[in-house]
């Protein structure tokens, strides 16, 4: 009896654990997943995330999947002859060895188009993402307004956020 309910409180408080920790997928580590929240019948909204790859060989981030939304794509944002750009990227985002990527407005980030409902603020939401090597993740994030936005330095190579989130890995078959 004394050890089922060890072994309960040991799951409790490692799940917990789990949850406030940053998220591992193979050598991948994930900063905190960040929906922009949506007001009214807005028919898109984006999603951002670091990933830092701490394994010896690069990986490629090669699609998003979400039930959000009708379409969800990876998108970069660039300025060509002084006109800012939104295009789908479809050879996906290099992750190198030892190097953080943002997905950070203004650069790369996820896409949602055609969305289902509206992403309200204070409430999560999931993607799943899809690597070359480390195979699908799905990661669980929090929808915030705009202006609550955090973004890590994107000047850092090594920036994380410590924010809650949660990570879900489907076995492979």
């Amino acid at each position: 009896m004394l050890s089922l309910v060890m072994q309960r409180i040991f799951s409790a408080v490692f799940m917990g654990l789990m949850l406030l920790s940053p998220a591992m997928a193979s050598d991948l580590m994930f900063g905190a997943l960040q929906f922009r929240a949506t007001i009214g019948s807005m028919p898109s909204s984006a999603a951002y995330l670091s990933i830092t790859n701490h394994g010896v060989t690069a990986d490629r981030l090669l699609a998003v999947e979400s039930s959000l939304a009708r379409k969800t794509e990876l998108h970069t944002m660039d300025v060509t002859n002084g006109v800012m750009k939104m295009r789908q990227i479809d050879d996906g985002i290099a992750i190198p060895s030892g190097k953080t990527i943002q997905l950070a407005p203004g650069g790369f980030h996820v896409m949602l188009i055609g969305l289902k409902a509206p992403l309200n603020a204070d409430e999560n939401y999931q993607v799943t993402l899809t690597f070359e090597k480390a195979g699908k993740v799905n990661l669980t994030g929090l929808a915030k307004r705009p202006a609550d936005l955090k973004m890590p330095d994107t000047d850092s190579t090594d920036a994380h956020s410590s924010s809650t989130h949660s990570m879900d890995m489907p076995k492979s078959n």
